[in-house]
């Protein structure tokens, strides 16, 4: 005969219960448990302070956003200098077309003339991922987020560990669409911080995206606008908690790269060159009249 014993617990996933029972390895925040233990202690203490979740993840944010700011700040750099190299790139490309070797070098000595370095942005992200991964499992798991609700004594967004549920269209929406769970179902409940979390990615994209220079970067720009609305079908039914988190870091983003200047000798590209020829005989002709 075979005999197996289980221990059955029944009550709140808070950390100081868990532990008291033995099983505070039950919370499981991924990867990067450390980071995320961390921020939830800080999460907490903001909460104490606020006394309202919502104003604590936001407040929070802020805090993981602006403490990132110098290395964000440095990605967005970046960024800029590789859209003014972008049509400089693309000539060396058709001129060095038979000629990698060539076209490398090319390359490198235009990288090296603005000071550009073509894996800075991706280094500064993987720099960013633990703590951007570490908040995101945090507030996905946080027991305290539970029946929390972003306003007090508002229907609406009254539990940050679920989604907002702003509408219910459950009784005329078609019923693949609307049963709990499922794929593509989006839930009896029209949340609207999903659709707002991922219209605010498609503005960032809009915003900083370089310009495509041929037909297969546009097709890679179109695949990726794709890929937002498919992520907001995945994001629909996600904890509004999470959904305010990625709204603010978002919102973070986009100022921070609008109130960014301009790097100093920033190369000029191809298309100004082509006003600059035509400029000056308007104003020929004027002169004459």
């Amino acid at each position: 005969a075979v005999s197996q014993n289980f221990r059955i617990f029944a009550g709140p996933k808070t950390t100081e219960v868990l532990q008291h029972y033995g099983l505070g390895k039950v919370e499981y925040y991924g990867w990067f448990s450390p980071v995320s233990s961390v921020l939830l202690i800080v999460l907490h203490a903001l909460h104490s302070v606020l006394q309202n979740y919502g104003l604590a993840i936001i407040v929070l944010t802020l805090m993981v956003r602006g403490a990132m700011h110098p290395i964000s700040r440095k990605q967005a750099k970046n960024m800029q200098i590789q859209q003014a190299l972008a049509p400089e790139i693309k000539r060396i490309s058709d001129q060095y077309k038979d000629d990698p070797e060539g076209r490398l070098k090319a390359q490198q000595d235009l990288f090296k003339k603005h000071n550009f370095n073509p894996v800075g942005g991706c280094l500064m992200m993987f720099i960013q991922l633990p703590i951007f991964l570490g908040l995101y499992r945090a507030l996905a798991v946080d027991f305290e987020l539970r029946q929390a609700p972003l306003i007090p004594g508002i229907s609406w967004c009254s539990n940050l560990a679920a989604p907002d549920q702003l509408l219910y269209w459950g009784d005329w929406m078609p019923e693949f669409l609307s049963r709990p769970t499922g794929f593509p179902s989006l839930g009896p409940y029209l949340n609207i911080l999903p659709l707002v979390t991922v219209a605010l990615f498609l503005v960032q994209q809009k915003l900083f995206m370089p310009p495509p220079q041929d037909e297969q970067q546009a097709m890679q720009q179109r695949i990726m606008t794709i890929m937002m609305i498919f992520m907001g079908v995945m994001f629909f039914k996600v904890p509004s908690g999470l959904c305010i988190y990625f709204i603010t870091s978002s919102i973070w983003g986009i100022v921070e790269r609008k109130l960014l200047p301009k790097p100093k000798n920033m190369p000029v590209v191809v298309e100004a060159k082509k006003e600059e020829v035509k400029q000056p005989r308007i104003r020929q002709a004027k002169k004459k009249k």
